[in-house]
């Protein structure tokens, strides 16, 4: 039988083993380690920055993403999934007003979620076309939705919808509509839903 002494140094000896931190939860460490950096302000965090916030080593950076261009894409993919799981299809029976609203509360938790790294995303889209790709897909999904949301109120006589007014929904429910109204002119997020929501209201008013 193994005496106690055994059993401790045993222990011990595990103990000093590091545990090894399974590969796909540091991969999404690394992923939420640069989201934060961006959302921080810090638009080009260096690979110790964002080690430093996943809590893991520097070269588990470029274990998981051989370039900078790879994590990019990488956080452009998971900002993309966050928004999408924002958005709901409600019953476009609903009265109206209720549509309008929930509209309006979807607009508002996209731009919390997109807030800050929707401004790099934009820079970066310009030379980086999996990111220009990733950002268009979810910028197609939000306008699908808001079409099956306002169906009765687009459609048209030949049984198809106004691309025009579904343009203009779209614009003011938009990333840039919020930034501007709350990030330029200093609305609170609650005054910016107001002003948006009346905006589309008025869109909608002749429907």
């Amino acid at each position: 039988m193994r005496s106690e002494r055994d059993v401790d140094a045993a222990g011990a000896r595990q103990a000093r083993v590091p545990r090894r931190r399974d590969p796909a939860k540091t991969r999404e460490a690394i992923i939420d380690g640069l989201l934060a950096a961006v959302t921080a302000g810090d638009f080009a965090p260096t690979a110790r920055a964002i080690a430093a916030r996943a809590g893991t080593s520097e070269r588990s950076v470029f274990v998981h993403f051989p370039d900078r261009e790879a994590l990019l894409v990488a956080a452009t993919q998971r900002q993309s999934e966050m928004v999408e799981a924002c958005l709901v299809v409600p019953d476009s029976g609903l009265a109206l007003t209720e549509r309008i609203t929930i509209a309006v509360r979807q607009s508002a938790a996209i731009f919390d979620l997109q807030r800050v790294p929707r401004l790099p995303g934009l820079q970066e889209s310009r030379t980086i076309d999996a990111i220009d790709e990733r950002m268009r897909r979810t910028d197609d999904h939000i306008r699908a939705v808001l079409a099956a949301l306002f169906a009765p109120e687009l459609s048209r006589a030949d049984g198809g919808i106004d691309d025009g007014l579904l343009d203009l929904i779209d614009g003011v429910l938009a990333w840039p509509s919020r930034h501007h109204l709350q990030d330029r002119r200093g609305l609170s997020g609650e005054q910016a839903s107001a002003t948006i929501e009346r905006a589309v209201r008025l869109l909608l008013a002749q429907h």
